[in-house]
């Protein structure tokens, strides 16, 4: 019985997750249209460059003053240049879909590609709505959407050492004494409060990165698993104590990075301990058909459903 509610756990917690990023979209982060600065096909570069007081690196491009956008002029290019000579149709970018995303995207959709494509047209229904760069990686949701990334991460790694580990004692000896020791204090507290859940609450990321290359289905790739979680757990701790992380375009890039591995690590970790399982049960049920050729199991058996053969037996001689 327990395995099943285990399994529809981790059902409902992928659905929470996918709800969750559902709910924080591009649309949440972009700047919407109206806020927009623009250039025109026809304008200097010199003249938008001497403008762009903001620094945007990015500017819609229009037809004509307040046209429809047909690409985009990466100022950025321009930048440090004096006096750049051209017109901005000699430059621009026309506008493809890879440059479009929808507001209703989720934000993860985004990130993921940012340092691919880090600027993207924002549609929704039938229009041109807003724009989003890379420079949008350290708004609000983006922390909100990335924590909740990383917090699913931790409870597959948590499932992954508990469906390996049963027993607290099989996955502590991995730990160092001082945190064995400050981890049951924790526990004695909790128990004392009466809130105690599971052992595993009580451990921090660091804990689990040790632990998980531990995991025999995992330590073929040890160094490659320890990194890949090394600067994950850096990107957690910047969010956790809501620190910059993606306050430039160098770091920005790399907040990408980290977040498709942190997506094929979930997935890998997911497909190897469902693999594990099942090998598992294949095993067991080996040891079963295997078992029906051994004299002694067959006796037992025989032994154990002697007392119910005999009590069906009375029980057909009473109804009759």
């Amino acid at each position: 019985m327990t395995m099943p509610r285990r399994g529809n756990e981790r059902n409902r917690a992928g659905d929470t997750f996918e709800t969750l990023h559902r709910g924080l979209t591009v649309g949440l982060i972009s700047t919407p249209r109206d806020d927009l600065k623009t250039c025109s096909l026809d304008d200097s570069i010199a003249d938008v460059v001497i403008h762009n007081t903001e620094n945007y690196d990015y500017f819609p491009v229009t037809a004509e003053a307040g046209g429809s956008v047909v690409g985009l002029f990466h100022a950025v290019d321009f930048m440090g240049k004096s006096r750049p000579a051209g017109r901005v149709r000699e430059h621009c970018h026309p506008q493809l879909e890879e440059d479009l995303i929808g507001a209703d995207a989720s934000i993860l959709d985004f990130v993921t590609e940012a340092d691919c494509r880090p600027c993207r047209l924002v549609v929704s229904g039938t229009g041109i709505v807003g724009l989003v760069t890379l420079s949008d990686l350290q708004k609000l949701p983006v922390r909100a959407a990335l924590f909740a990334l990383v917090a699913g991460l931790e409870i597959s790694m948590s499932e992954a050492i508990e469906r390996s580990f049963p027993a607290p004692e099989e996955w502590r000896r991995f730990l160092s004494q001082s945190r064995q020791e400050e981890i049951q204090e924790e526990i004695s507290k909790s128990r004392d409060r009466n809130g105690f859940v599971n052992e595993l609450l009580f451990t921090k990321f660091c804990d689990k990165r040790d632990i998980l290359t531990r995991l025999p289905y995992l330590s073929r790739r040890k160094k490659g698993l320890r990194d890949r979680l090394k600067k994950i757990e850096k990107l957690r701790d910047r969010l956790v104590h809501a620190n910059d992380y993606a306050a430039t375009p160098e770091e920005a890039r790399n907040v990408c990075d980290v977040v498709r591995s942190l997506l094929e690590l979930r997935q890998e970790i997911e497909a190897t301990v469902s693999g594990a399982t099942a090998a598992s049960d294949s095993e067991r049920l080996e040891r079963l058909r295997q078992a029906v050729h051994d004299p002694l199991f067959v006796s037992d058996l025989n032994a154990t459903m002697e007392p119910f053969a005999q009590a069906e037996s009375k029980w057909w001689e009473s109804e009759g």
